[in-house]
């Protein structure tokens, strides 16, 4: 990536906005410079051309005026025309060089009049300032002088606020003109994230520019197919379930009348295929369903953890109370024991459940001590019956759609599943609920055990160990860290 492109902005409106303000700008100060050099540069010349003229042919009268008419002169000019006339006898006092543009244009016309180089210089005089010229005279220098205010013009002060007004306009534009183009581009991309998540999102107005209008027009179609193809999909996996399950309750009762000298272990593989197809049925079926959204509510996620593990063999688990989180209770129970199941699964050793509450965000872990997964295969397993183990047998390698159905819920309902490599070996599968600030504060009324704990004054969520842990699980005293050491 080259320099000049790691310095443009990332988002699309800033983008926008910049180009609006480099091209308006540009034109503005091509305008600015053209007028000035065009139209205000040649009327300084002419003025101060003139002003020069006039300075110099004053102060040539002057000396050539008798002695006792030099007063009324100098007393006249000074009144009528600004212009203050000292002889060599009456310098003026405290003078020093003062940037002025004008004066500068003043000083090269009056060195081009008199054919020597003049230089003007500056003083405050009662509180106003003025600007001298020494000029020579056939009979002397002579200082001809005039205020600010008689040139009446603040080239600085015009062009500070010129530039702050160009500028005001420039971002309010430009920021109105970006807006418009990206704001249709923001909508739709917060109504493909719904759509990404399984909901459906309301339709996208249909109006503003030809191109934007015909972009929401496509994208509305296509989320109505999207919405069709799910409901489509429901409707056929339920189907194939009914018609599936009509005949596997036919050779079910079929078994149960086969005769008492069939051989005892051919008849229990046979139970245990019929079992294994119900099994599967029931999971496609399950990813067939609507995995959407549910309603949050406020409840103790150490006892909702506490409920999923339950008495179940090989599992440490240390309990936490008073962890409050507003999350859809039935969808964390089934991703928890989906993954919970897959660790049990794959690993012999005891499987780790901790909770972390000490953030904004509760995360809640899976660590076991199995095979593990391969970095390129982590997004991969999560794809409705991806499994790794290829022998297809259900006691090794599962349906391969926990992990599917797992995903698809926790996408539903703003929570996130990541999995990772354990130091030592095996997988860390991570469940982060959603943050506090982002999820609606919903209390639960309902008989739901796990959402007992206080919600109208729900104590500040933290975690710690209880005394006593549930009949069959085992405790232990590590903290419950994000990683694993």
């Amino acid at each position: 990536m080259s320099p000049l492109r790691s310095l443009l902005p990332a988002s699309l409106f800033a983008r926008v906005l910049l180009t609006l303000l480099l091209t308006f700008g540009s034109f503005a100060l091509i305008t600015f410079v053209t007028v000035v050099y065009y139209a205000l540069f040649p009327v300084v010349q002419r003025s101060t051309a003139d002003l020069a003229a006039f300075m110099e042919l004053s102060a040539r009268t002057l000396v050539q005026l008798p002695a006792d008419m030099r007063s009324e002169y100098r007393f006249k000019l000074l009144n009528d025309y600004q212009l203050w006339l000292r002889t060599e006898d009456e310098p003026p006092a405290n003078l020093r060089h003062y940037f002025f543009p004008y004066v500068l244009r003043l000083s090269q016309a009056l060195s081009e009049r008199t054919g020597a180089q003049v230089q003007m210089q500056s003083n405050v005089i009662d509180g106003k300032r003025w600007f001298w010229a020494d000029l020579a005279t056939s009979q002397g220098q002579v200082w001809a002088g005039f205020p600010r205010d008689r040139i009446n013009t603040k080239p600085l002060e015009g062009l500070f606020i010129i530039s702050t007004l160009a500028l005001l306009l420039l971002v309010v534009t430009a920021s109105v003109l970006a807006r418009r183009i990206t704001s249709p581009l923001t909508r739709m991309a917060h109504a493909a994230e719904e759509v990404a998540k399984g909901r459906s999102p309301e339709p996208l107005p249909e109006t503003g520019p030809r191109e934007l209008a015909n972009l929401a027009r496509q994208f509305n179609e296509t989320s109505q197919q999207v919405r069709e193809l799910l409901a489509d999909r429901t409707v056929l996996l339920a189907g194939i379930s009914h018609d599936l399950r009509t005949p596997l309750t036919r050779l079910r009762l079929a078994l149960e009348m086969l005769p008492r000298q069939t051989d005892p272990a051919l008849k229990a593989r046979m139970e245990r295929d019929i079992e294994e197809m119900n099994a599967q049925i029931s999971q496609a079926v399950e990813l067939g369903s609507t995995l959407g959204a549910g309603e949050r509510h406020s409840l103790d996620i150490g006892r909702l953890v506490n409920e999923v593990v339950g008495a179940r063999p090989r599992i440490v688990w240390e309990p936490v109370r008073h962890c409050i989180q507003a999350v859809n209770a039935l969808a964390l129970r089934r991703i928890l024991g989906n993954l919970i199941e897959n660790a049990l699964r794959y690993s012999q050793a005891p499987v780790e459940v901790r909770l972390d509450c000490n953030h904004r965000a509760a995360v809640i872990f899976v660590l076991d001590r199995g095979p593990g997964i391969p970095e390129g295969d982590r997004e991969a397993v999560f794809r409705p019956f991806y499994r790794l183990e290829g022998s297809r047998n259900r006691r090794t390698g599962g349906s391969g759609l926990g992990l599917a159905v797992a995903r698809q819920l926790a996408v539903a309902n703003d929570m996130e599943i990541h999995l990772s490599s354990r130091v030592g070996g095996g997988t860390v599968a991570s469940v982060r609920l959603p943050p506090k600030e982002q999820t609606p504060e919903q209390h639960d009324s309902g008989g739901d055990a796990a959402s007992a704990a206080p919600t109208a004054a729900a104590p500040p969520p933290a975690s710690g160990p209880v005394a006593r842990a549930p009949t069959g699980q085992r405790t232990t005293a590590r903290t419950h860290d994000a990683a694993d050491s």
